[in-house]
């Protein structure tokens, strides 16, 4: 039991450093600027419910579908921490874009899928963390049962940021935000240098790191 809940939790706060509810309500919040607080609402349940669907997909079938193109979970887990390492980079030395908005034209369920759904929560970070959360060869069934379970906890997490945005975003400032986006940044890239040390060490034979 203590194992498992030791897994849950590790697996949480990685999957929490990665989607940064902080930094992704501050995009959210510069998406539906124009929105009433009910389109709003709307918005933040179905994009946070497509990205659920979405990460759901590939932590379930991600490993079959590399399997059929014939790479290795090694290969994926060493090509993947490198992005993330990139990715977990920009997130503490760059400043975060500011996107333009959406037109009148888009319908509030498109808009949701793209770009809230996919690319800004379930993006190819995201996707990658969560195909090698769900590793077949290091985790048995009722662990990756765990990882669909933190998957669920996440976007529970990042529903309810959404939903609170007005009032979180006045209490922390832009510059609480930045500050909360460097430092899961350095999370993720203490994760992504794991992920690529375990899997070396695995590919040499090497004891676990």
């Amino acid at each position: 039991m203590q194992q498992h809940l030791n897994l849950f939790v590790t697996q949480f706060v990685t999957l929490y450093a990665l989607l940064e509810p902080i930094g992704h309500l501050s995009l959210f919040v510069a998406l539906t600027g124009e929105q009433t607080i009910a389109e709003r609402r709307r918005l933040a349940v179905l994009s946070v419910g497509f990205a659920f669907l979405i990460l759901i997909f590939f932590a379930v079938l991600g490993q079959a579908l590399l399997h059929a193109m014939g790479v290795s979970i090694r290969s994926f887990q060493i090509a993947g921490g490198l992005i993330l390492f990139a990715f977990a980079l920009t997130m503490i030395f760059s400043e975060p874009r500011r996107p333009t908005g959406v037109s009148d034209d888009k319908s509030l369920t498109a808009f949701a899928i793209y770009p809230l759904a996919t690319p800004t929560i379930a993006g190819p970070g995201a996707i990658l963390s969560v195909v090698l959360l769900s590793d077949n060869n290091r985790h048995n069934y009722w662990d990756q049962g765990i990882t669909l379970a933190v998957v669920a906890a996440m976007m529970g997490v990042l529903l309810l940021t959404f939903l609170a945005g007005d009032y979180i975003t006045r209490i922390i400032g832009a510059s609480g935000a930045n500050l909360v986006r460097r430092i899961m940044g350095i999370v993720i890239a203490a994760f992504s240098v794991d992920v690529v040390l375990t899997a070396i060490a695995r590919w040499l034979n090497l004891p676990p790191i």
